[in-house]
């Protein structure tokens, strides 16, 4: 009898699956990933601003995952494309140019209605790839090679989902996580009033929303959004890293057989959502919840995968319904909101600037300048005057300051002909049957993301049961605070670029946006982009100067090794004589492989993807001489027997030339201690 019903059992769950990948295949589903790692030395890190924090190695690559959802119909059905980019933000001439280059492909197939280019945001990466107007010490130099090697990769991921496109179904599951984030910014949060708090069982959502892409021959993708900080990788951080959502990336695609050494079956995207004041330092002093920042990161990203693991196994609900979307640019530096909005009388934007509560930085997650500090509302003739001195930047108008209140206001950027930042912001709504995506250009707090969602469910209605926000999307700007949370000058609302009437003016071109795409009518008043591609001071990434050598050395030399025999479980350290990666930047696919000898013949066991891999290249001489230190992380299951590590490195000769090179360690063996079982 038993087995009879496990039988029957068996069948059922075969035929709910198959129902689910088979009767519901509504959509064309394409996806693919390509690599966007940064510079891996000597390049102003992304993130926390400190000039000191320069790149100095790779622990795991950066991936732009790309997803094309179409309408059944591929010639006359609408479609979008989503790409969640393991980068701390996206500048909108990088969208521009990624749609510059698909119109040559694709002619107008893919344009700024219906593209969607999101940041993870992580803080591991390199900077350097906005178009800067000004050096600020902000985003670094503009390197024209990493700003196209990032484009180039979603370009890439982009034409090779629209490749990849087959007939899918789109299931849709939500979950919470819990112990992956902490608001770091409560005593804003509570500025809101306590009858919207009390709707609410926490200062922070830890809701998941997770879609699940199913073929006829099974799952071949999710894509997720969930609310935390990239910010687990700390400023003494040096290495490359896509933080925890790169690692929950990383980990789920490896459960699902990807090896990323080939055309990829399965694409798991961890993209952002909206952490304004969310951090996954959760002892709320920069540290937490793990030892260091490489546990910290392990911690948190296995929160958000379980989560999603749970979610992508058990989704059930079916998207169905058509495609519609609407995208528009709003000059946020005069903004006029209405009272609907303001909840008084009307009221305006402002030019950007920055307050002294950004340079003192969010204490959770780092802190900033020892001059100042979270809170600063007046102004200090002393800083005024030592800003002017260090950066160059204009001094604060009085216009501008009375708008700002009760910002006491760092620099501005807003004002000059041309601004030092762009005023124009691009706000995207797209809906996939019953899932709406709003598509905001910054970074977001929770109160703020409520209210946008009910400023948007507000219009949708029934027709938008599920809504997501993803944040850091076709643009970069700044903070969202209410205006509530604003008035106070956390670091939060130092950042909010646009004054106290940011988040409302927002909800106004959501609300107005939301219209049309129901009705169908006219456009919003159209405004124009200030394109800044061509114009911005390019520097090369690598100046050209020799690596330099002990006589008699070569590069790839191996440097002893203390030991040669190593338990599985143990960690390898190898050294040898290396170049500057980022003179030969973009050229190398892999700077380290971990070999194991299988006969006569080396087989692959890990490379520079890989979370147990790290490289990291250090200057001990004087003279300025570059070793690489790679490490293996050897899990305790690992197979016995003889292993190498593989190192590919560029060298600059005398000349100004750059040349790969490759090396080889010395052989080494893992061994399980005398007595122990096989």
């Amino acid at each position: 009898m038993k087995n009879i019903l496990g039988v029957v059992l068996v069948l059922l769950i075969a035929g709910t699956m198959s129902a689910r990948a088979d009767d519901h295949q509504n959509y064309l589903v394409g996806r693919a990933m390509t690599d966007v790692t940064g510079p891996a030395f000597g390049v102003q890190m992304w993130g926390f601003g400190r000039e000191d924090q320069l790149t100095q190695g790779l622990h795991i690559r950066q991936r732009a995952r790309a997803f094309i959802i179409s309408e059944p119909d591929p010639e006359a059905g609408k479609r979008i494309a989503f790409v969640s980019v393991d980068i701390g933000s996206i500048e909108h001439n990088m969208v521009l140019e990624v749609l510059d280059r698909l119109a040559t492909k694709f002619g107008p197939l893919y344009t700024l209605d219906n593209v969607v280019l999101s940041a993870t945001h992580t803080h591991a990466g390199a900077g350097g790839y906005w178009h800067t107007r000004a050096e600020l010490g902000l985003a670094g130099a503009f390197y024209p090679e990493h700003f196209n090697y990032i484009v180039d990769g979603i370009v890439r991921a982009v034409e090779r989902a629209h490749a990849d496109l087959a007939p899918a179904s789109i299931l849709i599951n939500k979950g919470d996580v819990e112990g992956a984030g902490a608001n770091r910014s409560l005593i804003a949060y509570e500025q809101n009033p306590a009858e919207e708090r009390a709707r609410y069982n926490s200062p922070l959502d830890t809701q998941m929303t997770l879609l699940r892409f199913e073929r006829e021959g099974g799952a071949v993708g999710l894509l997720n959004w969930f609310a935390t900080h990239p910010t687990s990788m700390t400023y003494d951080n040096h290495l490359i890293s896509g933080d925890h959502k790169g690692y929950a990336s990383l980990t789920f695609e490896t459960q699902e057989g990807v090896t990323y050494r080939s055309a990829e079956d399965f694409v798991a995207a961890f993209a952002q959502s909206t952490p304004g004041d969310v951090t996954p330092n959760l002892n709320l002093n920069n540290t937490g919840p793990g030892t260091d920042d490489f546990e910290s990161t392990a911690i948190i990203g296995t929160r958000q995968m379980d989560v999603a693991r749970n979610l992508f196994e058990a989704a059930s609900e079916t998207l169905a319904g058509s495609i519609r979307y609407r995208q528009v640019y709003v000059d946020m530096s005069h903004y006029q909101v209405e009272e609907a909005f303001t909840g008084e009388k009307p009221q305006t934007t402002c030019p950007s600037a920055y307050g002294y509560s950004f340079a003192g930085g969010s204490t959770e997650d780092g802190g900033g300048h020892f001059l100042f500090r979270e809170g600063m509302t007046e102004q200090r003739f002393y800083l005024d005057f030592l800003i002017g001195w260090l950066t160059g930047a204009p001094d604060w108008t009085p216009e501008v300051k009375a708008c700002q209140e009760p910002k006491a206001i760092l620099f501005e950027t807003g004002t000059g002909t041309p601004p030092l930042q762009s005023q124009i912001r691009s706000v995207s709504i797209i809906q996939i049957g019953q899932l709406a995506i709003l598509a905001m250009p910054a970074e977001i707090t929770t109160m703020s993301a409520r209210r946008l969602k009910a400023s948007l469910k507000a219009v949708l209605g029934d027709q938008a049961q599920h809504i997501v926000i993803a944040g850091y999307a076709n643009g970069y700007a700044g903070y969202v605070t209410t205006p509530e949370e604003y008035s106070i000058q956390q670091y939060e609302g130092g950042h909010t670029l646009h004054g106290k009437w940011t988040l409302p003016a927002y909800q106004q071109v959501v609300t107005r946006l939301a219209e049309q795409m129901v009705s169908g009518g006219p456009q919003m008043e159209p405004v124009a982009y200030d394109d800044w591609r061509g114009r911005s001071t390019a520097r090369p990434l690598h100046d050209g100067a020799p690596d330099l050598l002990t006589d008699g050395a070569s590069f790839g030399d191996r440097l002893p090794m203390a030991e040669t025999v190593f338990a599985p479980g143990s960690k390898v350290t190898v050294s040898l004589l290396s170049g500057n990666p980022s003179a030969g930047y973009g050229s190398i696919a892999n700077f380290l492989t971990v070999e194991r000898k299988n006969g006569s013949e080396w087989e692959h066991v890990a490379g520079d993807e890989a979370w147990s891999t790290k490289i990291h290249w250090r200057s001990e001489r004087a003279d300025g001489e570059l070793r690489a230190e790679v490490t293996w992380q050897s899990a305790p299951d690992t197979p016995p027997g003889l292993y190498r590590i593989r190192h590919q490195g560029v060298a600059t000769g005398a000349e100004g030339q750059s040349s790969p090179f490759e090396a080889v360690t010395e052989p080494f063996e893992l061994r399980l201690p005398q007595g122990a079982a096989p």
